[in-house]
């Protein structure tokens, strides 16, 4: 157990990034931040390229006092701090915790570069807490896995170079070399779930266990090298099911494999595609209701920000859709304008011998599809339906297909076919219509 100095700080960052890099401490202005803030400074001479960054969340009544007291420390240091404000959007079940922190990495990523380094001086007790706290949600290997000492933050760097040490330690430290830090008193406040667990439940745990913060530690790194390998095995059940389409997997491919390896296929691939990571029970639903259903079947599960549907034998993820939009109801679209639609939008541009020939100044109408419609094609009618299982389209996205009426007459289904009475000729300038959703 080594005691916190300079010497170590710059062993461990020389380890994660290079001196050519720009370094960005976080400083709340709190202990743990000002020791790694003043402890960077002294490193200078190696990182060169060292900046500062304060969130101003405006939660506190000494928070505008903090900021100047973070600019003052940073003047002493020779250290460009830039401020940032930030209003934290609460939502109803969300904690001001959280919502707090989504807030800060949202605002540190307005002012970082490509490959730029944001350190944060989360310590060996935090990290103990987050494993709690992810134990008492029901987490899996990668919630406890807790906070790696390097991440990525959008295209730069997110690093924790003092997870290796307590609270204790930083304190130690921060008296020897005489350091003033901010109290923060909403940290005593144990109605927030981290606080309760820093002051009710870790003291206990230490009096019995000592070295709890880095038995703790050690544990979380366990679970993020068993987390690596399941996604060193989701990499490899990924390219066995996968198909040319970035959103799709063979479902029997993935049948034949493990319901453990399914769960941990289906929550890599989510997350490659950047959907909400679904929950325990919704993942189960994915592999009985949908995986399982008969092939004649079209079995969803949706959650908040993603659903997973089936058609054939093909599992496809999606965000969620809009509401069906009212059959018995038609929009006016006035070409060139493009038309906003529940799914998507209709564009137009005019090009000579290819597209819809529309008598100028028309309005056109734009409806949804009822069922039973037919259209001429090749001299002879054709129903609706078959056209669209002709063309493939998805069976969820048949009911927001644009149909493009002229009075009353439908004479194009977007993307699907036009009306052999519209189609240009040659010489004829016509309007070549595209629904992109």
């Amino acid at each position: 157990m080594l005691n916190f100095s300079p010497q170590q700080l710059l062993n461990k960052l020389s380890t994660v990034c290079t001196s050519k890099q720009q370094l960005w401490v976080a400083y709340s202005g709190g202990l743990d931040s000002h020791v790694l803030l003043y402890t960077v400074a002294q490193l200078q001479e190696q990182f060169p390229n060292l900046k500062a960054i304060h969130i101003h969340h405006g939660l506190h009544t000494q928070a505008d006092n903090w900021a100047k007291h973070c600019q003052s420390i940073c003047q002493n240091l020779n250290i460009n701090l830039q401020i940032i404000k930030v209003k934290i959007d609460k939502k109803s079940r969300e904690s001001l915790e959280n919502c707090a922190r989504i807030a800060r990495y949202q605002a540190i990523k307005t002012v970082i570069a490509p490959n730029d380094v944001v350190l944060t001086a989360q310590h060996a007790d935090d990290q103990a807490e987050t494993l709690l706290l992810q134990l008492l949600r029901g987490s899996g290997v990668p919630g406890l896995a807790a906070m790696p000492t390097k991440a990525k933050l959008g295209q730069a760097w997110l690093i924790r170079p003092l997870l290796e040490y307590t609270r204790l330690q930083l304190h130690e430290y921060a008296q020897q070399v005489q350091l003033k830090w901010i109290e923060d008193s909403s940290n005593q406040d144990i109605r927030f779930a981290r606080n309760f667990l820093r002051h009710k439940v870790m003291p206990n745990l230490r009096e019995n266990w000592p070295q709890t913060s880095y038995v703790f530690a050690r544990a979380a790194q366990h679970q993020a090298e068993a987390d690596e390998l399941m996604q060193d095995l989701a990499k490899i059940d990924w390219q066995t099911c996968q198909t040319k389409q970035f959103n799709q997997l063979q479902l029997t491919a993935l049948g034949n494999l493990s319901t453990a390896r399914q769960h941990n296929l289906l929550r890599f691939w989510l997350k490659k595609l950047n959907f909400p990571i679904p929950s325990t029970a919704q993942l189960q639903h994915i592999c009985h209701d949908v995986l399982q259903s008969k092939l004649d079947r079209q079995p969803l599960v949706r959650w908040q920000g993603a659903e997973v549907r089936r058609y054939h034998n093909i599992l496809y993820a999606m965000p969620n859709l809009p509401m069906i939009p009212n059959s018995s109801q038609y929009l006016d679209w006035k070409l060139p304008m493009s038309l906003q639609l529940p799914l998507g939008k209709l564009v137009a541009q005019q090009h000579q011998g290819k597209g819809i020939v529309i008598p100028e100044n028309y309005l056109l109408k734009i409806g949804f599809r009822q069922g039973g419609e037919k259209i001429r094609l090749h001299g002879q009618q054709h129903t609706v339906k078959k056209l669209l299982q002709a063309k493939h389209i998805l069976p969820w996205h048949r009911k927001f297909i644009p149909f493009i009426f002229l009075e009353n007459q439908l004479i194009a289904i977007a993307n699907v076919a036009i009306h052999d009475n519209f189609i240009a000729k040659q010489e004829q300038i016509a309007w070549d219509i595209k629904w992109k959703y």
